[in-house]
């Protein structure tokens, strides 16, 4: 059991693991690859014989990475005795007859040491397992919204990953969780990094915090869609996709003016429902504008296969669960499971929402991406009439590029394509003609749309009545898909 240490004592324990380089840059190198402990992978013994000289580092990796049991006669000759103490007192290791067991698992993240349960504790079905900092919570936390909040929610906390990196620029952060063995592992975790401006309850859902609102919300919910109830991290009791579906109907009661929730979740696709229609159906009278961005897809059978190796060590029962999951699934006539991050804002008036298919892997600054797109939304919608669209000086975004694409024919090259294309947030593009492309490099923030349409106009030959129409709808979409920003005079 995690006990909370004092403050000196939290700081002294940290010191420890920094000065032993129980770091996040350099157990990469340390180890070869940051990879945990596996069976699938069977590296075992790799990161046994990586961690077998008798130092310090070597110690804490083989307690609290991969969960192995050492001997105290060698152990004490490496730990210095008060790091020993500090370790004993928090419940990280215990005594057991003549070795030193490992209490917790314990991971350098962004600066943080987050103590979580053993990947062993899959083994023996601990329904109040709490999970690692893994692949969601790390996306999640790279798209969080990053400006002032007067008070943020972290809804399903887990071990408190998404609330220490909230805490930094949040007045207080609220962290929830229906485990309360989460809920402790989170309390640890805040006490842990000196971090003192998180308070940890326990509760389903919103109960814990009815009575508040916040500038952000950010959760990372148990959405899977099987018919297994065995780990609160991940399973719930509600049909399908119902969870989630709770989350978003329920949120913006919870949000202040101008406030974001943003939440990654799965749904289905049932027969004849296009999915795109059944998200939308969620965000139907919320008061919110809402971006969804969908990414992966599975299709049933795969994503069954893919649940089962996740959670289950022991293959002795698969063909049961696989036919479990499969029988759910063809009843409620799901074709496919999507997966994808929701962003809402609560505002006032009539709302928007956004629903697509995004390319992979995003790079740059994530959450002001967020902010960014919101507000390009709303710049378009409050220049609804062409007059006031004309009137600004719209500019190339830094982060647009123009490709061309070259065939060779006859002993030279010849251009085939030209696609502009973002190289920060989500790699949009878009084919564009050699004509536009020059219109576009013509928009630098010092003319306004109607300078800088009057001037294509004449270079193309063409009506300016034509040309305004047609500049003016692509204009609108680029500064929704962030190719064109505009200048301040």
């Amino acid at each position: 059991m995690l006990t909370l240490l004092s403050s000196q004592n939290s700081q002294r324990l940290r010191d420890f693991f920094v000065e032993a380089g129980y770091t996040e840059p350099n157990l990469r190198k340390h180890l070869g690859a940051a990879e945990l402990p596996s069976r699938q992978l069977r590296n075992l013994p790799r990161l046994l014989d990586r961690t077998s000289a008798p130092t310090l580092l070597n110690a804490l990796l083989r307690w609290f990475w991969m969960g192995c049991a050492q001997h105290k006669s060698p152990v004490r000759e490496a730990a210095p005795e008060e790091l020993l103490s500090l370790l004993l007192e928090s419940g990280l290791i215990e005594l057991k007859e003549d070795w030193f067991v490992g209490g917790a698992m314990l991971l350098p993240i962004d600066d943080f040491l987050v103590a979580s349960d053993y990947p062993s504790a899959f083994e023996t079905h601990q329904a109040e397992l709490v999970l690692w900092p893994n692949p969601t919570s790390k996306f999640l936390n790279k798209f969080a919204v990053r400006r002032h909040s007067r008070a943020t929610l972290d809804l399903g906390t887990g071990s408190g990953i998404l609330s220490l990196g909230a805490a930094r620029h949040s007045d207080i952060v609220v962290a929830t969780d229906l485990n309360a063995r989460a809920a402790l592992f989170a309390q640890f975790n805040a006490r842990l990094n000196e971090v003192n401006n998180i308070e940890v309850l326990t509760g389903d859902c919103f109960a814990p915090v009815s009575d508040r609102s916040f500038d952000l919300i950010l959760s990372n919910p148990p959405f899977f869609i099987t018919p297994q109830t065995d780990y609160l991290f991940c399973d719930n009791s509600m049909e399908l996709d119902g969870l989630c579906r709770r989350l978003v109907k329920e949120a913006p009661s919870y949000l202040n003016e101008g406030g974001y929730m943003q939440m990654l979740c799965e749904w289905a696709q049932v027969k004849g429902q296009p999915w795109e229609e059944r998200i939308a159906e969620w965000l139907e009278g919320t008061g919110c504008d809402a971006w969804v961005m969908k990414g992966l897809t599975q299709d049933p059978a795969e994503y069954a296969q893919h649940r089962i190796r996740e959670t289950s060590q022991d293959s002795t029962n698969d063909a049961a669960q696989y036919d479990g999951y499969m029988n759910y699934y063809r009843q409620r006539g799901v074709e496919a499971i999507h997966d994808g991050l929701v962003v809402m804002r609560r505002r006032s008036g009539s709302n928007w929402v956004r629903i697509e298919e995004v390319p992979k892997t995003p790079t740059g600054n994530l959450g002001e991406l967020i902010v960014s797109t919101f507000a390009a939304h709303d710049l378009v919608r409050a220049m609804e009439e062409d007059e006031q669209l004309l009137a600004i000086r719209p500019m190339l975004s830094p982060n647009v590029r123009l490709e061309q694409i070259c065939d060779q024919a006859g002993g030279q090259w010849r251009a085939e394509s030209l696609t502009l294309r973002l190289i920060s947030g989500f790699p949009f593009h878009l084919t564009v003609q050699p004509l536009v492309a020059e219109f576009l490099a013509t928009c630098d923030g010092t003319r306004t749309a109607e300078e800088a349409i009057q001037g294509f106009a004449v270079t193309a030959n063409a009506p300016l009545e034509t040309v305004r129409r047609e500049c003016l709808a692509m204009i609108r979409k680029l500064i929704e898909r962030g190719f064109v920003v505009v200048a301040h005079p």
